[in-house]
């Protein structure tokens, strides 16, 4: 083992947001894939109180192994999708059933595990080492999305809904432990009235998340006051307290990707209606490209892209980049299986911010 560790100072702070993408683009930028060149006088060791920063041959950080023939890169992009409607055809916004077990299908064999939303946000990624972080997200609460079938003797989930074909991945792999979060408005999500409230008990119940749509699924440039949008979104958070006083809704989709006012923006992630408050720690758009790692300078909880589900000639996003990380493996997230450390290679290294680590601690390792 060398003696010595080299390090580089390798956080650059791009000032860059994620944006509103409102169409989709299979171009990663250079500086995804730049290489770093280190002289002889930069490699010094750098400690601070959050971080240790350093290359080296070996592969340990305090006794810990990282295996790096794994190629860990967790500065890489990760796909968030968006599914609508499962339902009887492939369209925009519909897949069928068997395009969704498809989907769940070709995850799982391609190493993807889906991690909750709010753990991708948070930085908290527990997938095994050499595996990839992929999140699942429902819009607007369809039967379809979460169907019961009620015989008057016992309730039984439809096996064709998107619960239905979830659960029954978690029973046929082992180690693929499905989540997703569902974004529902108004006061009858899913569509069965009698049951509304069974299901959002049993989706939580269950693993997954419940996130805010706004109550009218309304277009927010068209509020015209903070107290208008601060309704919408108060007044279905309030919907949820009802149900699940315990529960906290951290999430907002915005419907059909249109933001309001600049004036207005700071009330989709905070407010208050008739004496309760709602705090989104994380807002998502409609389109069309995969999200920032949550350790990359661009990184924005308040505006993250989702890639769209869809298998027709026309809409076909999901499958595109499906095909794009396997010619380009180097650019998706690969976990090295530890949660208290943020691995990644010296090409990718310069993406990382310092501050988005928190307690974590960063290994690069030269490829």
């Amino acid at each position: 083992m060398r003696s010595a560790f080299y390090s580089m100072l390798l956080i650059i702070l791009l000032l860059t947001g994620c944006g509103n993408d409102t169409q989709k683009d299979l171009t990663l930028t250079g500086s995804d894939i730049e290489m770093t060149e280190m002289s002889d006088e930069t490699k010094t060791t750098e400690t601070t109180d959050a971080t240790e920063i350093y290359v080296d041959e070996t592969t340990s950080i305090d006794e810990i192994e990282v295996d790096v023939s794994l190629k860990p890169n967790e500065a890489g992009k990760i796909m968030i999708l968006m599914y609508h409607s499962i339902g009887q055809e492939n369209s925009a916004w519909e897949i069928t059933p068997q395009a969704f077990r498809e989907d769940l299908e070709y995850l799982y064999q391609n190493n993807y595990r889906p991690i909750a939303l709010k753990d991708y946000v948070r930085g908290e990624i527990n997938v095994p080492a050499g595996y990839t972080p992929v999140v699942l997200t429902f819009d607007d609460g369809n039967r379809n999305n979460f169907n019961i079938f009620d015989d008057k003797e016992n309730l039984k989930i439809d096996p064709d809904c998107a619960v239905g074909i979830m659960q029954a991945y978690n029973q046929k792999y082992e180690d693929f432990n499905i989540t997703a979060t569902f974004f529902v408005f108004g006061t009858n999500p899913f569509r069965q009235q009698k049951l509304y409230d069974y299901k959002l008990r049993y989706l939580i119940d269950s693993g997954y998340d419940i996130g805010n749509h706004t109550y009218h699924h309304i277009y927010l440039n068209q509020l015209q006051s903070s107290e208008e949008i601060q309704e919408e979104l108060g007044k279905m958070n309030n919907f949820f307290k009802e149900t699940l006083p315990d529960y906290k809704i951290e999430s907002f989709s915005i419907p059909y990707g249109i933001h309001p006012t600049e004036d207005l923006k700071p009330y989709m992630l905070q407010g208050e209606f008739e004496g309760i408050s709602y705090n989104h720690i994380v807002a998502v758009e409609v389109g069309w490209n995969p999200a920032y790692s949550c350790f990359d300078s661009r990184f924005s909880a308040h505006s993250l892209p989702r890639i769209r589900a869809s298998q027709t000639a026309d809409h076909s996003e999901s499958e595109e980049w499906f095909k794009y990380f396997e010619e380009k493996p180097e650019l998706k997230f690969v976990s090295d299986g530890y949660s208290d450390i943020v691995t990644a290679p010296t090409s990718m290294a310069d993406l990382i911010d310092e501050e988005l680590l928190g307690e974590k601690r960063l290994y690069i390792y030269e490829e």
